[in-house]
């Protein structure tokens, strides 16, 4: 039983890419591939076309895509480790100043504090 559905799928399936062929390719119009395929609607039509379409650009873009990216060298790995790494380095920078600036301005902040209030906040150091 289950073969069976199998094979009625892929006869509609090949029915379907057959009636597209020849509407792309200008063989028939839609209304006329319509009537040779006895397909009911318009919108099944439109929606098989576009469904192939879908399909041969998602093909083609895959193989443009393996065939731009050839395999990275050594070197090419190397340099993309750099840059990486150069990128990590300027980030760090960043958070490193953001850190210091953040610590003056507590240091700031408890020191108007102590003149305002007249206690000790910040902590003494104790040496012998």
């Amino acid at each position: 039983m289950e073969h069976l559905f199998l094979l009625r799928k892929q006869a509609h399936e090949l029915k379907m890419r057959q009636m597209v062929e020849e509407i792309t390719f200008g063989r028939h119009t839609v209304e006329s591939a319509m009537s040779k395929y006895e397909v009911l609607t318009r919108s099944t039509v439109t929606k098989w076309v576009e469904r192939v379409r879908q399909e041969e650009l998602a093909r083609t873009e895959a193989m443009e895509n393996t065939a731009k990216k050839p395999p990275t060298t050594l070197v090419e790995q190397v340099v993309q480790h750099a840059d990486a790494l150069t990128g990590q380095v300027k980030q760090l920078q960043k958070q490193l100043e953001q850190a210091e600036l953040q610590v003056l301005y507590y240091k700031h902040v408890i020191r108007v504090a102590e003149q305002e209030l007249g206690l000790s906040i910040e902590k003494k150091s104790v040496t012998k």
